[in-house]
């Protein structure tokens, strides 16, 4: 849910999940779950209703909307594993969830309007927000604005804000005067504001950091060992590159095609609803998780000194959650793949024993160099293009950390480049804003394969198809 100091591991580093999108499948899980507490019994029927100009309308059940608040009506967790069956169990169950595409006055892409009626008689109506990487924002109740969603944090996410009172700084150019003053990590700077952030001790916050790293690791080594799922576009790939690697056919770069084959492997672990860490979000999971796992087994050090790099991740992304989200709906695949590509510069900055303020130039660089990235799924799909921009984005993070590191000029500080891509973001034609009416997404071969793999998305209610 929605707090104005966001938190490392509640907004930027995770969900801990399973599907192909955190903003559609991972929060439409959790608005499910919240439904549930509300009505405070076995719902009967779910009308969901999508504006035909936002981006749900079109993606819904490409992209697992539809997956997800059934599981989150079955009170399910986003990491649960039955995910996949559950609007099949929903039917078992007798819960009707219909969809319905109609004009609606949203001043947000991702927007659930839901009219939920219970077993027992008992009916409330709520409109929800997805606000990217899983994030969710309560914003009316029963016809009645909400103006504070926090009392519904705790059950949801793994961090309870306790408030900004006490946090070190909230700005990148608060932390900048810091490092200029008293040196240090970005890692240790992100542990302060975590722990203080949630009033827990700097040792949790690392053991979170050391777990979301292994959920990472383990993703890569799923999608190498070989996955499978009949609703995706792509075949397996990513065991090709060490393949191709060994017949000497590609240029020769070792690091490079181990990043393009964990960062695959990631990403096809997503699309097989295996467990990933968003990062920070799905669509562009692949980019930390793939890059720092490639480059830790050139560095040593375990799990726990692999904490510091994902912390020095989730600070960057602090800040640009804190000026809007990661939310494609909203400012297209800058959001996603772009912020990944400044997370993860940091993060091998990091790696690499660079201090806080090397690690923020690294971020700034990596950032300006993916201004203006549009996001145009094909088929609806979170796999083309987005694995070849999370490793484009995996890519253009190493060079940005080796050019910080080498000293090469900045020039633009980071928290002026957040606000620059904002800018940008807000605009960005729509069209190429994950509402899949642009791009590659409305090219001929993608609208042949769109046709292939969905049946037509039928105007009024979804019944048949429903829950």
């Amino acid at each position: 849910m929605g707090t104005s100091f966001p938190s490392i591991f509640n907004n930027v580093v995770g969900p801990i999940m399973r599907g192909p999108s955190s903003s559609h499948t991972a929060a439409a899980v959790r608005i499910g779950l919240l439904a549930r507490r509300l009505l405070d019994e076995q719902p009967r029927q779910v009308v969901a209703t999508f504006d035909p100009d936002g981006s749900l309308a079109s993606t819904y059940r490409g992209q697992g909307s539809a997956m997800g608040l059934a599981a989150g009506l079955l009170q399910m967790d986003i990491s649960d594993s039955r995910m996949v069956d559950a609007e099949r169990i929903c039917r078992e169950q007798d819960i009707e969830v219909l969809y319905r595409i109609a004009k609606l006055a949203i001043s947000h892409p991702n927007t659930y309007h839901l009219a939920v009626k219970g077993a027992g008689g008992a009916e409330i109506s709520l409109v929800a927000l997805s606000t990217g990487g899983g994030i969710i924002r309560l914003v009316e109740l029963n016809g009645e604005a909400v103006v504070d969603d926090s009392i519904y944090v705790h059950p949801l996410l793994p961090i309870q804000p306790q408030g900004g009172d006490s946090l070190p700084f909230a700005t990148p150019e608060e932390l900048e005067n810091l490092l200029a003053g008293q040196g240090g990590s970005l890692s240790r700077w992100a542990s302060a504001y975590e722990a203080a952030l949630g009033k827990i001790d700097v040792q949790r916050v690392v053991e979170l950091g050391a777990e979301h790293f292994t959920v990472m690791k383990d993703s890569v080594a799923s999608g190498l060992a070989g996955t499978n799922y009949n609703d995706r576009i792509l075949p397996r790939q990513s065991d090709r590159i060490a393949s191709a690697q060994q017949q000497g056919l590609l240029i020769p770069s070792k690091l490079v095609n181990s990043i393009i084959a964990s960062v695959t492997a990631v990403m096809e672990t997503k699309s097989a609803m295996g467990t990933i860490a968003a990062a920070p979000t799905a669509g562009s999971c692949g980019t930390l998780a793939g890059t720092l796992t490639a480059v830790a087994e050139r560095v040593d050090g375990g799990a726990e000194s692999m904490a510091q790099p994902v912390l020095a991740a989730g600070l960057i992304g602090v800040f640009i959650a804190r000026a809007g989200g990661f939310a494609a709906e909203e400012g297209g695949c800058q959001y996603e793949c772009g912020s990944a590509s400044g997370m993860t510069a940091a993060a091998l900055v990091e790696l690499m024993g660079g201090d806080g303020q090397t690690a923020m130039n690294a971020a700034s660089m990596a950032m300006q160099n993916t201004m203006g990235l549009i996001c145009d799924p094909v088929a609806d799909r979170v796999e083309v293009p987005c694995l070849g921009k999370n490793i484009m984005a995996a890519l253009n993070a190493v060079a940005a950390a080796n050019m910080a590191l080498a000293g090469y000029a900045h020039v633009i500080p980071l928290g002026q480049v957040i606000q620059a891509m904002r800018e940008v973001g807000e605009g960005m034609d729509k069209r190429f804003c994950c509402t899949c009416k642009g791009g590659l997404s409305t090219t001929p071969e993608a609208r042949r394969i769109h046709a292939s793999m969905n049946a037509a998305t039928p105007s009024g209610l979804d019944t048949t198809r429903g829950g």
